[in-house]
């Protein structure tokens, strides 16, 4: 018993402490809010637990960082 207290409050903190990380993560797409930091945080602790969804984040953040490109001067507008 005395080894068993010790080792399930260990468990217990590290599965809080994972499940705060998952909903941060969860929320942050969601609202499409963080710091790049933050982000790039949350994109390591997704590639580890969840590997199929690290790639598709990829595109997603890259096709919400893309512009449209500008019309140059000689385009005609119709």
């Amino acid at each position: 018993m005395a080894v068993l207290l010790p080792f399930l409050l260990v468990a217990g903190v590290t599965a809080l402490v994972c499940w705060g990380l998952f909903r941060g993560a969860a929320r942050m797409r969601r609202r499409r809010v963080g710091s790049a930091a933050l982000s790039a945080s949350m994109s390591v602790i997704d590639e580890i637990w969840h590997p199929a969804a690290h790639e598709p984040q990829i595109e997603i953040q890259q096709a919400y960082e893309r512009q449209a490109p500008t019309p140059s001067p000689d385009d005609k507008e119709n």
